[in-house]
């Protein structure tokens, strides 16, 4: 089981928060969205309030876990690892994703030879190297790079991290295991089986994904919308 938040009534929306975070910073969207939606906010296995699964998990297994525990079908909203859990959910089982929504996210993360709008392999390998070492420091850079070139930026990067500090910490393994996911998970081939509506959301000043690869997605999945 994992943790999940519900409020408001409707049409249904599933929050599905990125890598070292949890459902808690989706609160402001989220009682926006319970105007009109029931809205169900996750904490992914081994983050917030939801515990480490015995055997870890891969991105197959996360995404069971959230289908196994939220409302079927509903638009899935994920934002970075997030994004990617939505799409593995919407590849894996059609029925319960209705709409899928991404932001900041790709269905491979890291550059390629043919994928050179992504993430530097160095990026996603500096973060799992000083994890282990100062998980509080390599979160907060983390965190500076998201929030990097947004107005009030500093005033943004202390409510994030306030938002983060109101729960538990993320297990160490989750946080491994979700750097290992970004690392090597590579989604491209499937995208094709996606036919529900998509709705890519990528920010001009991004720092971890960067805008080009709005292009390069609309060159994937045609019928998105980027």
């Amino acid at each position: 089981m994992i943790y999940q938040e519900q409020q408001g009534q409707g049409a249904d929306i599933v929050l599905i928060h990125g890598w070292g975070m949890h459902g808690g910073i989706w609160a402001a969207v989220a009682e926006r969205l319970a105007q009109r939606y029931r809205v169900t906010r996750v904490d992914l296995p081994g983050h917030g309030n939801s515990p480490m699964p015995a055997g870890g998990f891969d991105l197959p297994r996360l995404a069971r876990m959230v289908m196994d525990d939220v409302p079927q079908p509903a638009t899935w909203v994920g934002w970075s690892l997030g994004g990617m859990v939505a799409m593995q959910a919407a590849i894996q089982q059609p029925q319960a994703v209705n709409t899928l929504v991404t932001i900041a996210s790709l269905p491979q993360f890291v550059r390629g030879d043919d994928w050179p709008d992504a993430m530097p392999r160095g990026t996603l390998s500096g973060f799992a190297d000083h994890l282990q070492e100062n998980y509080p420091a390599t979160l907060k850079r983390f965190l500076a790079l998201q929030v990097r070139g947004t107005e009030n930026e500093r005033e943004l990067l202390r409510l994030i991290q306030q938002q983060v500090a109101s729960r538990p910490q993320p297990a160490p393994e989750a946080l491994r295991l979700g750097l290992e996911i970004l690392r090597t998970s590579n989604l491209r081939p499937q995208l094709n089986q996606l036919n529900c509506p998509c709705h890519l959301f990528f920010g001009e000043r991004d720092m971890l994904v960067p805008i080009k690869a709005a292009r390069a997605m609309h060159a994937l999945l045609p019928q998105a919308r980027c």
